[in-house]
């Protein structure tokens, strides 16, 4: 009986190493390179300017790629267009949530919803808030992709991290925000904005 169990035990732990060396070594590569120059800063009656990023936020999220700039329509509207690439788990960074961002940042959120995109003829649940400072109120609107699907749950994204390296996937993220102001025409020109760029962010990204 002994020796029965000590069988099942020592056959499990095989099992266990063996799985894990099939998702270190047999798990398909993300790109780990990226040009960032190549993201368009026009389109259609959009034209974006590259924002400076300071070298500590960048050191301490530690991407793989990093984009941050701002956009503006012929209509004089702007919205802000940032995103970051993670290409594996293995290092010290990642992506930072907006939940910890905002008010860390001095901005009290004063409202959060659901919110729906197309994006290459899908209807994606992403994330809303709206968040204010003073007399100025925002509006934000963020997701995060991996491989197997998108959200805008904290939680949800390292899950489905774990489910793509299991299944063995790339486990990348990216994280994707997109602010406006919060009026009636600047919430148009963002989802005119999103309906024209969203495809572009997923060609870019590789997803």
């Amino acid at each position: 009986m002994v020796r029965k169990a000590f069988l099942i035990f020592l056959s499990v732990e095989i099992l266990i190493l063996l799985f894990g060396f099939a998702i270190k070594h047999l798990q398909p590569e993300a790109p780990d390179t990226m040009n960032i120059e190549e993201f368009p800063l026009k389109k259609d009656a959009w034209t974006g300017v590259r924002d400076d990023l300071v070298p500590e936020f960048v050191e301490m999220l530690n991407p793989t790629a990093i984009f941050s700039a701002t956009y503006t329509n012929g209509r004089g509207r702007s919205v802000h267009l940032f995103f970051d690439y993670f290409a594996g788990q293995s290092n010290p960074g990642g992506p930072h949530s907006p939940r910890n961002c905002v008010p860390g940042s001095g901005w009290i959120i004063s409202k959060e919803s659901e919110h729906r995109i197309d994006i290459k003829g899908r209807n994606v649940n992403i994330g809303r808030f709206y968040f204010r400072r003073e007399s100025s109120e925002k509006v934000m609107d963020f997701w995060y992709i991996t491989r197997y699907g998108e959200t805008a749950n904290d939680y949800l994204f390292k899950f489905y991290s774990m489910i793509s390296s299991l299944t063995f996937r790339p486990n990348d993220i990216a994280f994707v925000r997109i602010i406006s102001d919060s009026d009636d025409e600047s919430l148009e020109s963002l989802k005119e904005f999103e309906n024209i760029f969203a495809e572009e962010i997923y060609g870019f990204l590789g997803y």
